[in-house]
Order: structure tokens, then sequence, then C-alpha cells
């Protein structure tokens, strides 16, 4: 059974991750982000842990989402990896 910590915000993005995202990516935040790291309140949602650096996310329009936010371009410094998993 793994113990999952943190809720990261958009706020504490570039922080917790590495990457910068723009005020665009705050708009798909607002529609995707989901607070309960069940990811019980919305159809297609994710949710992003701290320790460990994970997203989790279930639904299509959600990883598409995370596909536009989380681009290459928009990493300023590497904080290691993060696993991404799709929750049914």
């Amino acid at each position: 059974m793994n113990i999952y910590f943190g809720n990261v915000t958009f706020n504490k993005v570039l922080e917790e991750t590495g990457y910068k995202l723009t005020e665009e990516d705050k708009k798909l935040w607002d529609k995707y982000h989901s607070d309960k790291a069940d990811l019980s309140e919305k159809e297609s949602c994710f949710h992003i842990f701290s320790m460990p650096l994970e997203i989790h996310f279930k639904g299509d329009e959600a990883k598409e989402a995370l596909l536009k936010m989380f681009t290459p371009d928009k990493c300023v410094e590497a904080k290691g990896y993060f696993n991404v998993i799709r929750k049914e």
C-alpha cells in the first residue's frame, strides 16, 4: 500500500515540479484539477502529489490537458521525474 502526501497547487507547480506554467495553463488547471486525491469530484480530472511526486488522472480530457501543460519548453529546472498514473 502506497502513502501519498501533498496537494500541489498551481502556485506551487514551479517549486514542486520545475515547470513554469502559463495563464492559459491556469485555465486548464482550474477546469481539471481535483483537490480530492481520490479523483471523485469530477468525471475527468487530475491530482498532483508532492511525495512522491506523482500525477494521478482519470479521463482522456484530463490527460490531454496535462500533455498541453507539461511540455518540455516549460521546464525551467529539472526536479527529477514524476510518475503519471491513470486511475479508473
